[in-house]
């Protein structure tokens, strides 16, 4: 159990250290910013970067697939259950679904997965990393839109989502280091320097940026629609994705990595899209702000079991 907690615990305390320096105004809106983006725009790729071109091998497509299965899963799971449950109509009931399956890769998962199984790890992480956004934010988009509109416009999301992702430093990253590894170029000593200085910066920081963007962020809405979505995340996805594994065959570390990603809690951008489009924004943020305290516990649990 030490072990376990050896890995929870500074990775939560650094989260705790960037909101209470938010919360006790040691930190403004504007040095968050600050901090976000340079984890975002440098930190995080020159981790993401190194961890591609460097690493043995690769196997995307078995992890990949078999966990956006699952997120698919629970996605309609969670919109059946919303509608059930909760009488919500189905844009509601899409973002019940997003928060139920929309994890935060990013800024937990790869420091986490990082911290506790290396760089080998990180590389299982990567496709899931590539596609999470690509995959799960035009679904719960497009069925919002349908809501609203009575009818969905495909090529309106996509000419409003593939910009943005275009765009995103994180994808962009990998993409260059797919270039670069199939390409055999070398990394050149000082390039090899830069990137593991920046890499090693880039999980405290963005486990301090996640830290410092919660109190923003209230634990209200309703209960039970917060309830349902933080059940889903944090204890359903991780449990048919670990039975899924167990089935597919994969290797010890492919399910470790696909598991503890399942239970990371829902990431900050189902919250951005609830405002975005104004549904069900208070009750998404209060799902990360509870999922987020919650999964201390629940990600311990994991560890735990899957032997770490």
């Amino acid at each position: 159990m030490g072990g376990v907690a050896g890995i929870v615990a500074p990775v939560f305390a650094i989260i705790a250290l960037g909101a209470a320096a938010r919360q006790w105004r040691l930190m403004d809106a504007a040095g968050l910013r600050g901090i976000t983006d340079l984890t975002f725009y440098v930190g995080l790729p020159a981790l993401l970067f190194s961890s591609v071109v460097e690493a043995q091998s690769f196997s995307l497509l078995d992890v990949a697939v078999l966990y956006f299965a699952m997120c698919l899963v629970v996605f309609f799971l969670g919109i059946v259950l919303a509608r059930r449950l909760l009488g919500a109509g189905l844009a509601q009931a899409a973002m019940v679904g997003l928060n139920s399956c929309f994890g935060n890769t990013g800024m937990l998962a790869l420091p986490l997965i990082a911290a506790a199984f290396g760089a080998d790890g990180v590389a299982v992480l990567l496709p899931i990393i590539a596609l999470h956004s690509l995959l799960l934010l035009p679904i719960a988009t497009m069925l919002i839109e349908a809501d609203g509109r009575g009818t969905a416009y495909p090529w309106r999301i996509l000419g409003a989502v593939v910009p943005s992702l275009v765009r995103n430093p994180i994808l962009v990253a990998i993409a260059a280091a797919f270039a670069w590894r199939m390409l055999g170029i070398p990394v050149p000593v000082p390039l090899h320097r830069l990137l593991a200085m920046l890499a090693g910066a880039a999980p405290t920081m963005a486990l301090f940026a996640l830290g410092g963007t919660l109190p923003g962020m209230a634990a209200r809405g309703n209960l039970r629609e917060t309830g349902l979505a933080t059940t889903l995340k944090l204890v359903v996805l991780p449990s048919l994705v670990w039975a899924a594994a167990h089935w597919a065959g994969l290797s010890p570390l492919q399910t470790a990595v696909a598991v503890i990603t399942a239970g990371t809690p829902t990431g900050a951008n189902a919250f951005f899209l609830a405002r975005r489009t104004q549904v069900s924004t208070e009750s998404s943020a209060g799902t990360v702000v509870a999922a987020t305290a919650l999964s201390v516990v629940t990600l311990t649990v994991l560890l735990r079991l899957l032997g770490h």
